[in-house]
């Protein structure tokens, strides 16, 4: 898949943050967006802000990805408007601010299910229609806590390094059949999840390029794992070098 043209992307966590920008860049090349979250009000304003091309149509469907049964409602519906799934976009997920220890349990299962079940709930259900087209593309969104320390983020970062697992395993079992895994790990990025730390913590002094990334940044990461055809099994680092440190 050399251009997003014509090409029909769901994406998840697609009303606000990296979901919202990756879906912003992928309408103006010319992809169908299906916008998934949980609030159908924030989805209409997403949907609102998206480029049009002629002949394509944007749409939403609200649900929570860690309810697998969403899933299946939301392929049955995209077969009955004959809407083929080229692209998957795994970008829903929740933060942590709080030590292990002071970490509620309800919250320890909301984090893991958001993030780490929703991502495994979207590839199962999408990767067997990709499979009978025998082709699309997945792009799983982690984050550069899976792989390295953060304080009071012990939870999220065990769920953000199950997408990475997850993208490797998937990556070889559904190659075969023309289907592309690829995983992006954000560093810190500009976004409302990320607003609160990054004031308080004096994140920019730790980042060798001196400055949060920049949500349509990711977005431009995911439009290159999707565009070009050899990308596989592709864990990308986007951290303006704060991995290296």
């Amino acid at each position: 898949m050399r251009s997003l043209a014509g090409a029909r992307a769901i994406v998840t966590g697609g009303s606000r943050g990296i979901g919202l920008a990756i879906a912003k860049h992928f309408a103006s090349e010319g992809a169908g967006i299906t916008l998934v979250g949980r609030d159908e009000a924030r989805l209409q304003t997403a949907l609102q802000s998206l480029d049009l091309k002629p002949g394509l149509a944007h749409d939403t469907y609200a649900f929570d990805v860690a309810n697998q049964s969403g899933w299946h409602h939301l392929m049955k519906r995209m077969k009955t408007n004959n809407q083929k799934v080229d692209i998957l976009i795994n970008a829903a997920g929740i933060t942590q601010n709080s030590f292990l220890f002071k970490t509620e349990v309800p919250d320890i299962r909301e984090i893991l299910s958001t993030n780490l079940e929703g991502t495994i709930n979207g590839c199962q259900v999408v990767v067997k229609t990709m499979m009978q087209q025998k082709s699309g593309c997945i792009v799983n969104v982690s984050s550069l806590l899976a792989t390295h320390a953060g304080r009071g983020a012990s939870v999220y970062a065990a769920s953000k390094a199950g997408i990475v697992g997850l993208t490797r395993a998937l990556a070889w079992e559904v190659g075969r059949f023309g289907i592309r895994v690829n995983v992006i790990l954000p560093g810190y990025i500009q976004t409302e999840m990320t607003a609160s730390i990054a004031k308080s913590a004096n994140l920019e002094s730790l980042i060798p390029l001196g400055r949060l990334g920049s949500a349509e940044e990711v977005a431009d990461a995911a439009a290159f794992l999707v565009k070009n055809p050899y990308a596989h099994n592709t864990v990308l680092n986007l951290d303006g070098g704060l991995s290296a440190t």
